[in-house]
């Protein structure tokens, strides 16, 4: 039971560096329409936002029920989730109604702003691994 914690953080951390960095780049390069590759992209990043907020969830429980959560612990779990939750419902919106508006510059800074959002998931994602299977003491 003790190294759960370790493989459902691992996990977490497979299951946003898979979409981030093959799931969603895959997508564009397997698909000529690029609007339906970043309409399915998008969905798996909702996916992934809502997997993360429940797995974060789960590890602040567990590791405040076993006495192991710290700080530095708590803290990578909320920039691993938050970050990503930030993305979907605060950038997600402004998106969508740029993109449906044509108005494509404004549509690529919210996107960079979302990617950077992932990209900071995916380093918390590792940072919390290390942290949890680094030994006691």
């Amino acid at each position: 039971m003790s190294r759960l914690p370790v493989l459902i953080a691992a996990l977490w951390m497979g299951s946003l560096w898979t979409v981030c960095g093959v799931v969603a780049p895959g997508l564009f390069a397997a698909l000529e329409d690029r609007r339906l590759a970043g309409d399915l992209a998008g969905e798996f990043f909702r996916i992934e936002t809502w997997i993360g907020i429940g797995l974060g969830a789960l590890l602040v429980l567990m590791l405040s029920r076993s006495g192991r959560g710290s700080r530095t612990v708590y803290t990578w779990i909320a920039i691993t989730a938050l970050a990503p939750l930030v993305s979907e419902l605060i950038l997600g919106p402004f998106m969508g109604t740029a993109r449906a508006a044509g108005n494509m510059t404004r549509f690529g800074l919210l996107h960079a702003g979302s990617a950077a959002l992932f990209l900071v998931a995916c380093a918390g994602a590792l940072l919390l691994v290390l942290k949890l299977s680094r030994p006691a003491g």
